[in-house]
């Protein structure tokens, strides 16, 4: 009866090994160049290893799809994907997935062609900004104006045009997005937000997200997020 159990075992042993390395899609967002991005079967840029070190904590095989920032979303609302990053925490994102913990804190910033008064305390400018992208919140006026964009350079082309007034970014992302020219656009601050991922509550196991959860914590208090600032 042992020897005929043996490989039954073996095989239920086998099926839950494949069942734990099985991958899981994550849509990581388009345009962050050097910031984040997936290409050559890995992440790359100054976030990539903070990203690399929750998913190893966390024991999640990650399948990366690179994605515009609002189809991004939609795929996590649909069940397409089971995560999408980087993400900064909202209240409407909270609608959509489980935000999974501040894995750091952003700051963003308003950029200009040209000397701006406070912008805080400014009215009829006209902004621009990536579809879906957080930003928005940081726009006080009563009635802006808003230019939304798929692409993140197309807001660097815009601005250089006068198109628009300023645009909000991630701090981490101007200098990627102006280069050398970056010395020519004024900035000023906007906020600051947390940031890591969201998760899907329809396609990820409760011990799975809570997993993510304890390594996005463990990840933070470690030596990756220091060496963003």
């Amino acid at each position: 009866m042992h020897y005929l159990t043996f490989p039954i075992v073996i095989g239920v042993l086998v099926l839950f090994s494949k069942l734990a390395a099985a991958s899981v899609p994550v849509a990581v967002g388009e345009g962050l160049k050097g910031v984040i991005g997936y290409s050559d079967g890995k992440l790359h840029g100054s976030l990539a290893p903070l990203y690399e070190c929750v998913f190893d904590r966390a024991d999640i095989q990650p399948q990366y799809i690179q994605v515009p920032l609002k189809r991004g979303l939609g795929y996590l609302h649909s069940g397409e994907v089971s995560m999408v990053l980087p993400l900064a925490q909202s209240e409407r994102r909270d609608r959509i997935g489980e935000f999974a913990g501040e894995l750091f804190s952003a700051d963003y910033v308003f950029v200009s062609n040209r000397q701006l008064p406070p912008i805080s305390e400014t009215s009829g400018l006209k902004y621009g900004l990536p579809r879906s992208f957080v930003g928005e919140q940081f726009i006080t006026d009563e009635n802006p104006r808003i230019e939304e964009v798929t692409d993140w350079m197309q807001l660097v082309a815009m601005l250089h045009y006068d198109r628009l007034d300023a645009i909000v970014l991630p701090a981490l992302l101007v200098g990627d997005l102006f280069g050398p020219e970056v010395v020519n656009v004024f900035e000023q601050p906007a906020g600051t937000l947390p940031v890591s991922l969201y998760m899907s509550r329809d396609t990820l196991a409760t011990a799975d997200m809570n997993r993510i959860k304890g390594a996005i914590e463990n990840c933070r208090n470690g030596d990756l997020v220091s060496e963003l600032k």
